[in-house]
């Protein structure tokens, strides 16, 4: 793989990969569960957060090649433990891939409502993750230009959005704060952990990119202290201007002190918002099974280069073509909730090989810690979705029995 990403180039995969679709349709949803304590569901999360993206920054300072966690975890417990990782973090991508798609005509329905639903939405989610794992075909360069662009593109509604709306709330629109607020605060963290999970595929190129020791843990902590703040922004001018939970959110919320235009605008930011989070995705996602594919877990040719682009056109095909799948069978919220199960694994693991790599008493800490808010959090999960998680982790293994029973 030629080395061809820049510090910008992954930190906007970060930023892009973080800043999705959570926080122009989650806002809504926590203010109706919340009230004002929603701005602190972002916050508490964000600070939970927090010791898993150091985790990942020092991770990413110790491995140079493509794969992320799952080399982490092959480096500190070898290669029967680096599947379990390694596939749990494709199928997280793929997940969430598809997820994110499926929200796009949610925001294309404030242009036309006969797009937000039934068939011409599953339509619509497919033939974005199609167009975008093709683009990814091409060359590695070309979906990190388009993800650079549609990163910055993503973050000027939310900048406007904060900007004007923190001189037109009212102040007694943080009124009241109940005690049920707060007793209902732990359910709504698994929502806000999905809006935050991004970081982590940072250092998923990290074959592909100039200097990685360098370059992974300055784009893992840029995107998400970035994302932290801005989340904790927007929600503070949500609530402040009577934001209220709808089909689009952010742009119903916009319309009280900005207009329709500032409504058109926040529209057309959650539709950027979400094509960018698509195009980050489209290039981290088969990285993953391209390091499997290296290793023979899965498939060997998913490993193999494309002739002319030189890129893994195999993976990407394939990782393509599933999420187009579970987006058309798939809802958005049971695609949310699987996915954030899906990438607690990956933590969780990650976290424990800074434990075992650590070159730094704080760093063992670090990764202890890491590891108690892992569990922390999958204890919020349902049992029903892990028990879908269980039974793609059994697919997994299955392709791999396969796997080394053709290519011995």
């Amino acid at each position: 793989m030629r080395r061809v990403l820049t510090t910008f180039d992954v930190t906007c995969i970060g930023v892009n990969a973080i800043v999705g679709s959570g926080i122009y349709l989650f806002p809504g949803k926590l203010q109706a569960a919340l009230g004002p304590v929603s701005i602190l569901a972002w916050l508490l999360t964000g600070l939970l957060c927090l010791p898993l993206a150091f985790c990942f920054a020092a991770l990413g300072s110790i491995e140079e090649r493509s794969g992320a966690s799952f080399r982490y975890a092959q480096v500190a417990f070898g290669t029967g433990v680096a599947f379990v990782v390694g596939w749990s973090a494709w199928v997280t991508s793929v997940i969430s891939w598809a997820a994110v798609a499926s929200g796009i005509p949610r925001y294309l329905g404030t242009l036309d409502p006969g797009l937000a639903q039934g068939g011409a939405a599953r339509a619509i989610g497919a033939a974005v993750i199609i167009a975008f794992g093709t683009l990814n075909v091409v060359g590695v360069k070309p979906g990190a230009r388009l993800t650079d662009a549609l990163t910055l593109g993503k973050l000027v509604p939310l900048a406007i959005f904060v900007v004007v709306g923190l001189f037109a709330w009212h102040g007694e629109r943080f009124q009241p704060i109940t005690t049920q607020s707060f007793t209902a605060l732990p359910a709504m963290l698994l929502m806000t952990m999905f809006a935050y999970q991004g970081f982590e595929v940072v250092g998923v190129p990290a074959g592909e990119v100039r200097d990685p020791q360098r370059s992974i843990p300055i784009g893992v902590l840029v995107s998400m202290l970035g994302a932290a703040l801005l989340y904790a922004l927007v929600q503070i001018v949500f609530v402040g201007v009577g934001g209220r939970a709808t089909h689009a959110p952010l742009p119903d919320a916009a319309r009280a002190f900005l207009g329709p235009a500032g409504a058109g605008l926040l529209a057309a930011g959650g539709v950027i918002s979400m094509l960018g989070f698509n195009a980050g995705t489209a290039l981290c996602t088969p990285r993953y099974l391209q390091a499997l594919a290296e290793e023979r877990l899965v498939p060997p040719g998913l490993a193999r280069a494309h002739p002319r682009f030189d890129t893994p056109a195999l993976a990407i095909t394939v990782s393509t073509l599933v999420a187009a799948a579970l987006s058309l069978v798939l809802d958005f919220e049971r695609l949310v909730d699987l996915a954030v199960l899906a990438v607690l694994g990956q933590y969780l693991a990650s976290s424990a090989a800074l434990v075992r790599l650590a070159r730094r008493p704080r760093e063992r800490l670090l990764g202890l810690l890491s590891v108690v808010i892992s569990i922390g959090f999958g204890l919020q999960s349902t049992a029903a979705e892990a028990v879908r998680l269980a039974a793609l982790m059994a697919l997994g293994l299955l392709v791999v029995l396969a796997t080394r029973a053709i290519w011995k």
